[in-house]
């Protein structure tokens, strides 16, 4: 491997830590490297620079950090959404980590971790790096295992992987990497519209089947994810549909009051959300009838009602 082409961007606002890091970086071979210890500077260099490795520490910037990870995911910052990135954390606590695993992130290092570890990492992510998958809610590393894998209709995808690329020295690959991006990223932000209407068709086919469970859905996420929905959409020129997912919007904040739940809202809801993505596709559907609805009800429900177990016994 020769890591000495590789762009990397280095970002950690404790200036000593980040000379540390830097310096294992050089130690293994990188030497094209920018480092940051702003994280307004570091934001604004991710979206307008090109990097083949990202490597940032969390801990002071915390949700910001996941959050502009998740924003590079799914194509809102920068022009590759599938750059190998690492981030570094001092701290372990359980939440703070799942922040930043579900921002889809490829791997996280908790401190101190030496040069060795670095090394196994970042190896690790040139010669078998996970494949990517794309849901209503994340683009990243495909975390399922056993079961979730067979149930979730979500397809997994091998992301282009330019750090790969340029550490094998294969200047035919990283061309073919270049063009495969462009492809892939509008084959993502194509399928990141369908699972959030999907997402949307669900929990409406949920109140409906079972409004028990359905009490345990949170209406506000549900109208958030219609209006990423509408934005989405409207950056890719379909009149048809973005009419049909404004109309969506009015009816999620309807629905977020309790008063306003009714059968015909829900069923409403989920025919707008059909509507524009059929709208969209060039009437490509998914019907509300078909198997990967009917699965991923099933699971939602499950998960719903495990949720609420465990919430009426820590009660």
């Amino acid at each position: 491997m020769n890591y000495e082409n590789v762009r990397v961007c280095l970002f950690d606002p404790a200036r000593h830590n980040l000379m540390i890091t830097r310096v294992s970086l050089v130690e293994i071979g990188y030497s094209n490297i920018e480092i940051l210890t702003d994280f307004a500077n570091f934001s604004e260099a991710t979206a307008k620079n090109t990097y083949d490795l990202i490597i940032a520490e969390s801990h002071e910037a915390g949700g910001a950090i996941a959050e502009l990870m998740r924003k590079i995911r799914v194509g809102e910052i920068g022009d590759n959404p599938f750059v190998v990135t690492i981030t570094t954390s001092w701290d372990r606590d359980k939440e703070h980590v799942q922040s930043l695993v579900n921002s889809g992130i490829d791997d996280i290092l908790l401190r101190p971790f030496s040069t060795e570890q670095l090394k196994k990492r970042l190896q690790a992510l040139v010669v078998r790096r996970k494949d990517f998958v794309v849901t209503g809610d994340y683009v990243g590393p495909d975390r399922r295992h056993g079961q979730a894998r067979g149930v979730s209709a979500a397809k997994s995808f091998k992301p282009p992987n330019t750090l790969k690329s340029i550490a094998e020295g294969d200047r035919e690959a990283l061309e073919t990497v270049k063009g495969a991006i462009i492809d892939m990223k509008a084959e993502v932000a194509r399928e990141r519209i369908k699972r959030l209407a999907m997402k949307i068709v669900v929990s409406m086919q949920l109140m409906l089947d079972d409004p028990e469970v359905g009490k345990a859905l949170d209406m506000e996420e549900i109208d958030s994810i219609a209006r990423e929905l509408r934005r989405r959409l409207r950056g890719h020129g379909v009149p048809d549909a973005v009419e049909l997912a404004s109309a969506l919007t009015e009816m999620t904040t309807d629905i977020i009051d309790p008063d306003e739940h009714n059968p015909n809202q829900f069923k409403l809801v989920r025919e707008l959300a059909l509507g524009a993505y059929t709208a969209f596709a060039g009437g490509e559907e998914f019907g509300a009838d078909g198997d990967e609805v009917k699965n991923t009800v099933s699971t939602l429900r499950n998960k719903l009602q495990k949720q609420m177990i465990d919430d009426w016994q820590s009660a």
